[in-house]
């Protein structure tokens, strides 16, 4: 099935000139042109639209980062996307972000030394990079990636593993100089 442009633009919200824009920005599809003033888009370019408004409004992407991201990591818009877009919003910091500025400003108040949070930023930042490099990696050895499953783990791990392996050096850590301080007490 095909979708004409009228329904595309009632369907996805966007204005026709911003349609006519994502395809010459190469975000969507070249629609087939069965006769003059008819251009029939393929079933997914409202997945697609879906996609980009979603990484527009809570990540604030530029076009060209979306199409980087759309390339990247070779999303496949013939099937569902919800499964991208649900771990995506996991990874939406925005509503948090004024409540995690707060609290650091607050321990900062209290004399918590400031290092500690260039720490956690140094090692965030590395840690990024290593994972988009292994995550790009992953992907392109990867052809076969039915409903997003690829997608879906790594964002498993990167919003699960990873919190839970820094929770449990920190608990190991702490349990240490616990029985550091309590050999010593004896």
């Amino acid at each position: 099935m095909s979708i004409k442009m009228s329904t595309l633009t009632k369907e996805s919200g966007f204005s026709k000139s911003t349609i006519l824009y994502y395809v010459k920005e190469g975000l969507l599809p070249k629609p087939k042109k069965p006769k003059p003033n008819l251009h029939l888009y393929s079933d997914n370019s409202i997945k697609i639209l879906e996609f980009i408004k979603y990484l527009q409004e809570h990540f604030h992407y530029s076009i060209a980062e979306i199409k980087s991201i759309i390339e990247d990591n070779k999303i496949d818009f013939s099937s569902d996307t919800t499964i991208i877009i649900n771990y995506l919003s996991a990874m939406d910091a925005k509503e948090k972000k004024e409540s995690m500025q707060n609290l650091k400003a607050k321990a900062i108040k209290m004399g918590v030394d400031k290092r500690l949070f260039k720490e956690y930023k140094d090692c965030a930042k590395k840690l990024a990079k290593i994972e988009y490099e292994i995550g790009a990696k992953f992907l392109e050895s990867n052809e076969q990636n039915q409903d997003h499953e690829l997608q879906k783990i790594l964002f498993d791990l990167i919003l699960e593993y990873k919190p839970y392996i820094f929770n449990i050096a920190t608990i190991k850590e702490h349990k240490k100089r616990v029985a550091k301080n309590t050999g010593e007490d004896q």
